[in-house]
């Protein structure tokens, strides 16, 4: 029997559906894989709550807009420095909504835990950052899911260069949330009225303005000339923001209630576009040269036209794909398939394990 324990930084909307996935199969994994998965503690900026017994009401009371310290909570950084029950494995779950969290991760890793990652600061900060993270644990580190959510990207682009292959250039329109905006536009809707139903499918962030900055972009941008193997700090990469400057630092609820101020602007630049051509927000990662991350009038006929909903497409260019680029394409938005990715990722670092939980 394998045994694995969970140690989850960030609850949100992904953090609680990793957490319901796991509860609900655990029991045909021990039953057909021989894999036990348990809960030691998961955590909110409020603290960590410890056990298994609570994380049902843990759940609801975050669905209810809740802290984890209202049930009594201890600082993550010590769980983080325990050890594991005997003969078991820990995996740091690294879900939080935003950057922040490197020096938690550190700390999990530096006690022998392997790290999974939706989260997309670890490794999207500085270069020193970075290699400090990698270096530590380069056959510790699981991150499906920080580009793609659930899509099998990441895994896709490790293969071709670990058998050799070279990755000359990737082409993408990575965010779901954009995306899902782009195209009900096209449909007839204002951008408000776009942006505010992103929101409530939990397509975007409760603050939309973390995917309209272009920001999550440019960091996924970032993750991906990394795996490339490029030196990239994240001011060398300009991103172009859909939030109007009048709107960047006002509270959320005032935002939400004046975004229909940014319908003119917006419609004003579907007018401007070529005809055959689509607006899309897209990210060009060279194997060389500037990378960029903005929108740019694409045709029809692209990879990136047909786009619908909350896709993701991801044209990739290598040595061997030359000829005819390799396009990846799937939905790229919903907590649901970004938890997917992750527990892919926690299952596959099972499958690392021997039958005595150690690596095989």
């Amino acid at each position: 029997m394998r045994q694995l324990e969970i140690v989850q930084i960030g609850l949100g909307h992904v953090g609680r559906a990793v957490a319901q996935i796991v509860l609900e199969e655990r029991k045909r994994w021990l039953e057909e894989d021989g894999l036990d998965v348990r809960y030691r503690a998961v955590s909110d900026t409020s603290g960590a709550l410890v056990g298994e017994e609570l994380l049902p009401r843990a759940l609801r009371l975050k669905e209810d807009g809740g802290r984890l310290s209202e049930l009594g909570t201890e600082p993550i950084e010590g769980v983080l420095r325990s050890e594991p029950a005997p003969d078991t494995t820990r995996v740091v779950v690294d879900v939080a909504v935003h950057g922040g969290t490197f020096d938690l991760d550190l700390i999990g890793i530096q006690n022998g835990s392997y790290l999974v990652l939706s989260n997309k600061g670890p490794l999207s900060g500085s270069t020193e950052q970075y290699g400090k993270l990698v270096r530590m644990i380069p056959d510790r580190l699981w991150h499906e899911a920080t580009v793609g959510a659930g899509m099998p990207l990441i895994s896709t682009i490790g293969g071709l260069m670990e058998t050799g292959d070279e990755v000359i250039e990737i082409q993408a329109s990575p965010s779901g949330t954009l995306g899902f905006v782009m195209s009900a536009v096209e449909e007839g809707k204002s951008f408000s009225e776009a942006v505010k139903e992103a929101v409530a499918l939990h397509y975007a962030e409760p603050d939309p303005r973390d995917d309209l900055s272009g920001l999550d972009v440019a960091r996924k941008a970032i993750i991906l000339a990394r795996m490339m193997g490029r030196t990239i700090e994240p001011e060398e990469i300009p991103y172009q923001s859909l939030v109007p400057k009048s709107l960047e630092d006002v509270p959320q609820d005032e935002f939400m209630q004046r975004l229909p101020e940014a319908d003119d602007e917006f419609a004003a630049r579907l007018l401007a576009m070529e005809e055959h051509h689509m607006l899309r927000y897209l990210a060009r990662i060279p194997q060389e040269g500037p990378v960029t991350v903005g929108l740019q009038d694409t045709p029809v006929e692209s990879p990136f036209g047909p786009i619908s909903g909350p896709e993701n497409v991801f044209d990739i260019r290598t040595r061997r794909y030359s000829d005819v680029t390799l396009t990846i394409r799937g939905p790229g938005a919903g907590p649901e398939r970004t938890a997917s990715g992750v527990v892919w990722d926690i299952l596959d670092i099972a499958k690392t394990l021997g039958d005595d939980g150690k690596e095989g």
